[in-house]
């Protein structure tokens, strides 16, 4: 349960603030957990933050690529694209991109969904084949983003409306490309100069044993998270994970978070306590009992932000 009054001094360090939230498919793939999440994010609206959503698909790609005859192979945590796998991701994308969308509106927010290739927000070039444990590979239908185009998602803002963004991503040629859902909400975190990234996953956070959910880290330093992707602590999908809390955090965006979307109050609970529930990972150690200058700064507003996305522009 959080306390009201502890809060407080969160949610006004949050209002008018750009927040941008991922949320990995496997925290979606049961109705009641979708709708407890949709409504943590109705909460955070309603409190005065612009939010954004990005989310990824995994596990229902998996079962409809499965449908379509084919089993889906991932190589250092990321998804092989053939042409099923590609048609896999477009048809269940879409549909969880809907159920996302309108269990949020359900939940007392205005979201819209949107398609971040036919929106025009994400767009990428093919990757070339690169060395993996395996072998050098060519992932297929993958690309690496190359550009961000946050004026849709700040128009929607303005609106107080949350944009609602699933993969893939368009290749400039009218074309579509599967992107890493936790690198792109990193990118669309610095285009929007957000004041977070969270990650929600499955997981609690940054573990140090993954089969130990006790092992949770509770915060770290850029070069603390450095320390344990050397070690090899990092693995698979929490490597990629920790690339795009690194790629936030080196371009501006100010705190990053790793939040169980399974547990009870796992996303409020980071963002509105001081103990929060999860793994905070900032550019440089954190001051016990110290606010950092940032948390001060006199909210900035989407409609801020907006305004200067088009000056200049016809």
């Amino acid at each position: 349960m959080i306390d009201i009054r502890t809060a407080a001094p969160f949610v006004r360090r949050f209002q008018g603030r750009i927040l941008v939230l991922k949320v990995g498919g496997a925290c979606l793939s049961h109705a009641g957990t979708r709708r407890r999440l949709a409504e943590d994010i109705a909460v955070v609206h309603t409190l005065g933050a612009a939010v954004v959503v990005l989310h990824g698909a995994g596990p229902q790609v998996d079962q409809l690529q499965r449908r379509l005859g084919e089993e889906p192979r991932k190589v250092a945590g990321r998804r092989v694209t053939t042409p099923a796998a590609l048609s896999a991701l477009r048809q269940a994308t879409q549909e969880l991109n809907a159920d996302l969308a309108a269990a949020i509106s359900a939940a007392g927010a205005p979201a819209l969904g949107l398609s971040a290739a036919s929106a025009g927000v994400l767009e990428a070039r093919r990757r070339p084949p690169l060395a993996t444990p395996e072998g050098v590979l060519d992932f297929g239908f993958v690309g690496d983003l190359t550009s961000v185009n946050a004026l849709p998602l700040l128009q929607l803002l303005e609106g107080g409306i949350i944009p609602v963004l699933g993969p893939p991503a368009g290749d400039g040629q009218g074309g579509f490309l599967n992107v890493n859902a936790d690198l792109a909400a990193a990118h669309v975190a610095v285009a929007l100069e957000a004041a977070k990234l969270v990650l929600i996953t499955q997981t609690p956070g940054i573990l140090l044993d993954a089969e130990d959910p006790r092992s949770l880290v509770s915060a770290l330093s850029l070069e603390q998270l450095g320390a344990l992707e050397h070690s090899g602590v990092l693995k698979d999908g929490m490597a990629v994970k920790a690339a795009a809390l690194r790629f936030a955090l080196e371009r501006g965006v100010e705190r990053t978070h790793v939040v169980s979307g399974l547990a009870a109050d796992g996303l409020l609970g980071e963002l509105y306590t001081t103990h929060g529930t999860g793994t905070l990972v900032t550019r440089l150690p954190e001051v016990e009992g110290e606010l950092p200058a940032h948390e001060l700064e006199p909210a900035r507003r989407p409609e801020a932000r907006l305004e200067g996305s088009l000056a200049g522009q016809p």
